[in-house]
């Protein structure tokens, strides 16, 4: 397992990654996106706490 990078210059460079890719397939980031991604530059945010707030927010659990 990979650790996640601890500067904010690579964090920087991974979101702008991210977002180049988004432009590509003409999507765009939500508002509540955009403020996790500078949280998680900025280091108060893991991916991990990123993508469960993505899940909680967008994907739907439905009972079997």
């Amino acid at each position: 397992m990979s650790k996640s990078p601890t500067t904010p210059s690579a964090r920087e460079k991974i979101v702008a990654n991210t977002l180049g890719t988004l432009r590509i397939e003409k999507l765009s980031p939500s508002v509540g996106l955009k403020f996790g991604l500078e949280a998680y530059v900025s280091g108060h945010k893991t991916t991990a706490e990123l993508l469960a707030e993505l899940k909680s927010r967008y994907v739907t659990l439905r009972g079997g």
